[in-house]
């Protein structure tokens, strides 16, 4: 939650846009008016906190409110936007489940979701799994701490794919070259830093080395990133396991323990993947 064009196809992994299995075609001079309005309101709702209106959804994407009402009504009839009391539509969960429905997510859901589960009841935290989709990283699975008091991630959450994620860094780290590079020219352009790619490149190489990724929360203080890499029987990590590890009194599992647990979780996880190993 970082592709190339290689002279020899090959298999693209699930952590990136390009998984879906389908061929990317050049970009076409093709239009289709109806269905571009139809993703406009798909995308305005997708980052609206609160159900917006036909007018202010209109008035958003600078259209008439009259070119918009097939729209929603179609919209509403399959599923994807439900109407509330207030009048105002609000995505239903229909996206979401046509994405678990896609074959290699489910299958990487089906085989990670079991050994997430023991692996916060082993560390006593939280843990996320995250995938490279569209320029952003995506939490796919989340797996809440057995203790009364954690630090979690929201299923569904999404972020740019920017260097100061550890998830970010761990899926670049662990690609062929030509596809790091690609996620590397990714990385230094979401940054709000001034970084250049030879820096980048160094601190992935170092990870690599290392096979995990550990270091204080660039986002939340208190909070050490555990994250490692998950494999499948094609080239590049497919998705990043991460434990953000939060110190507590009354938990006594160490950070040591909760590294050496990820790193068995996500070992078990591309084997039931069919890397070659595990990897790991």
């Amino acid at each position: 939650m970082r592709p190339v064009v290689s002279p020899k196809p090959r298999r693209r992994p699930v952590a990136t846009a390009r998984a879906a299995g389908a061929a990317i075609a050049p970009v076409a001079a093709y239009t289709a008016p109806a269905l571009e309005k139809g993703l406009d309101i798909l995308e305005l709702l997708a980052c609206a906190s609160e159900s917006l209106s036909q007018t202010t959804i209109a008035q958003r994407l600078s259209r008439s409110a009259t070119e918009l009402f097939r729209m929603l009504a179609v919209l509403e009839r399959r599923g994807y936007v439900a109407r509330h009391g207030d009048g105002g539509y609000r995505l239903t969960l229909r996206l979401f489940e046509l994405a678990h429905q896609h074959p290699p997510l489910k299958r990487l859901l089906t085989v990670a979701l079991p050994a997430m589960q023991e692996l916060a009841a082993a560390t006593r935290q939280s843990n996320h799994l995250v995938i490279h989709f569209a320029r952003r990283i995506l939490v796919v699975a989340q797996v809440d701490s057995p203790e009364p008091m954690g630090f979690a991630v929201r299923l569904g959450a999404h972020f740019p794919f920017r260097p100061d994620r550890a998830s970010s860094r761990v899926l670049s780290a662990f690609q062929p070259e030509a596809m790091q590079h690609e996620l590397i020219a990714e990385l230094l352009a979401n940054s709000s830093r001034a970084l250049s790619a030879s820096r980048v490149q160094n601190e992935l190489a170092d990870i690599a080395s290392k096979g995990f990724y550990m270091a204080p929360s660039d986002t939340a203080d208190g909070v050490t990133d555990l994250c490692a890499p998950v494999f499948d029987h094609s080239e590049g990590a497919v998705a990043a396991l991460t434990v953000p590890y939060l110190r507590q009194r009354d938990v006594d599992v160490s950070l040591a323990a909760a590294r050496e647990s990820l790193l068995a979780t996500v070992r078990r996880i591309s084997i039931g993947l069919g890397a070659p190993g595990g990897r790991g």
